[in-house]
Parts: structure tokens; C-alpha cells; sequence
């Protein structure tokens, strides 16, 4: 067995529904995958595309964006190292349901979707598995529903800062690369972005310097952000 191969192996054990297969089904699989380099704005696969597979993040960000016929576009969810893109239309054979666009330089590891198929459906403890991990998707689309349709722009603005500060390891938090990307996280247009940081500026909430930005109160932030503790 190559070098290669161990460490597809290794890396396929980070997917649930792939360490649940029999041991030979997961050499086999590993055999078949293909790793593949994207670099920054570079895209995995495209909207309403036929899928080929499940791609497993190895390195990098992605994101899986959703395009309006305007152009105008929607950040369904941004995701790192460890985590799975196209699991939907790999299981539910329709097209895919978004763009996986690569945020930074990313490294990913496609599973081809015959063979993974193939495999789950000799091993019932992997099919529930999938279970779980769609699942988990429905709930993290069911809170992006509940922030586009029932909270405004400020609290959305004010939930973002909030989360991606408790995650900065520095005090402050870096703000994506343009106002665009940051308007389709929050669903909104980067005009509105820009007035509502502004705003959080001139109330004596934050700190912006270029990119980066600093909570200074933030328990008004919070109470913004709906959280009233």
C-alpha cells in the first residue's frame, strides 16, 4: 500500500459515513479519490451541476454559494479542514444546490459517488450515518432561513462580529477580503454593510482599521444581536 494511499485512508476516516464502512470498502474507496488543488475564487463545482462526488476539505475555506440571475449572491455556509461539501446531490441524485467556491488556496479530496454509494449500501451503520450528517445540514439551513427572514440587517451585522470574534484567536477579527463577500455571508448588498458598520463605529461599538475590527462594548453589541443576557 503507498504512502498515498494511508494518508487518503486517514483522511477518509474524518468522514462519518466512510470510517463506518467495512475496512476493504474504505481501502477501495481511498483508491478511487483524487486529490485536487483550487486556488482562492476558484470553483469545485458549480449550481444545478450534475455531481461527481463528496468533496472532503483537507486544507483551505470554502464556500457554498447560492447566485441570484441579478448576480447578487447568498453564502450558504463557509467551511475548513475536516469538513464535507455536495453530500446532497450526491444522495439525492439532483443537481447541486449551490457553488463551492474556495475562499483561500484549498486543498480537497473528491470521493467519487458511484463507489461511495456502492459502499453505503452494504453497511447499514453508514447509512444512518449519512442520516445524522444531513441532519445536521437541515438544522444549519433552518437557522440561516431564521437570520434572512426574521432578523434586520443591524442584527444579522451585529451576530456576525459577535460569532467571529469568540473564534479570533487575536482581540480583533478580520473581516473578509471585500464588503461583497461579507454582504452575501449576511444576505444583504455591501451599501447596507458598509452603513450599518459605520454606524456600530459612530455608536462607540467597534473599532475598524482597514479589515480588521474591534468589539468595544460589547454587551450593547449583544443586546443588538438579540441576546439579552
Amino acid at each position: 500500500m503507498s504512502k498515498v494511499t494511508v494518508d487518503i485512508i486517514a483522511a477518509l476516516e474524518k468522514i462519518p459515513y466512510v470510517r463506518a464502512l467495512r475496512d476493504e470498502d474504505r481501502r477501495s474507496l481511498a483508491a478511487q479519490c483524487v486529490v485536487t488543488r483550487l486556488v482562492k475564487g476558484e470553483r469545485a463545482f458549480e449550481e444545478g451541476h450534475t455531481p461527481v462526488g463528496v468533496f472532503l476539505i483537507l486544507a483551505g475555506r470554502m464556500h457554498l454559494v447560492r447566485s441570484a440571475a441579478s448576480g447578487r449572491e447568498q453564502i450558504l455556509h463557509e467551511e475548513g479542514p475536516g469538513a464535507t461539501l455536495g453530500e446532497v446531490p450526491v444522495f439525492d441524485g439532483e443537481g447541486c444546490v449551490g457553488s463551492a467556491v474556495a475562499a483561500d488556496d484549498s486543498l480537497l479530496l473528491l470521493v467519487p459517488r458511484r463507489l461511495l454509494l456502492e459502499c453505503i449500501e452494504r453497511t447499514p451503520a453508514s447509512a444512518a450515518s449519512v442520516i445524522r450528517v444531513l441532519a445536521r445540514r437541515v438544522r444549519k439551513f433552518a437557522a440561516l432561513v431564521e437570520d434572512l427572514s426574521l432578523r434586520d440587517v443591524p442584527e444579522r451585522t451585529a451576530r456576525y462580529l459577535l460569532r467571529e470574534s469568540n473564534l479570533a484567536d487575536d482581540a480583533a477579527l478580520v473581516l473578509p477580503d471585500t464588503r461583497d463577500v461579507l454582504a452575501a455571508r449576511l444576505g444583504t448588498v455591501r451599501e447596507q454593510v458598509s452603513r450599518t458598520l459605520s454606524q456600530f463605529k459612530r455608536d462607540g461599538l467597534i473599532e475598524v482599521e482597514g479589515r480588521r475590527v474591534r468589539i468595544l462594548d460589547r454587551t450593547r453589541l449583544r443586546r443588538l444581536a438579540g441576546d439579552h443576557r
